[in-house]
């Protein structure tokens, strides 16, 4: 299924300009194929083409619904098995909940994202490990 020496792929959906810009200078530091997506519109067509090997989603996108992309993206076969991180702030409690409904695999305050922020990227986008 393609070159397994191809760098991997991770894609942010988020409209937040300070995080665009924290997510873009952590990647280019590490080296990853990292893109960028404002508005989740026809998403789902796109990541069947190059599958990615995580998904960013902010959770407080005013662009689109986060929790209907995760849903749709979670009930498709070939991308259910992709991980989907969702942050938002430590207080919205019921937005985490619908968050993990909808079938986010990690869902983070946004501070625990920043400070994390490099070693989920490596995390996501190192080749997997022969056992």
């Amino acid at each position: 299924m393609g070159n397994d020496h191809q760098k991997k792929k991770i894609i942010a959906v988020l409209d937040d300009l300070f995080f665009s810009s924290k997510i873009r200078e952590a990647a280019k530091t590490l080296d990853i194929d990292l893109e960028f997506v404002k508005n989740p519109d026809g998403f789902k067509e796109k990541i069947l083409s190059a599958i990615p090997s995580l998904i960013i989603f902010d959770l407080n996108s005013r662009a689109g619904n986060p929790l209907e992309v995760i849903k749709s993206i979670k009930s498709t076969g070939e991308l259910r098995q992709i991980p989907v991180i969702g942050f938002l702030s430590h207080v919205q409690i019921e937005l985490r909940k619908e968050a993990d409904g909808a079938g986010c695999d990690l869902v983070i305050p946004r501070s625990r994202f920043s400070r994390e922020l490099r070693e989920i990227l490596s995390k996501y986008s190192a080749p997997p490990t022969e056992s």
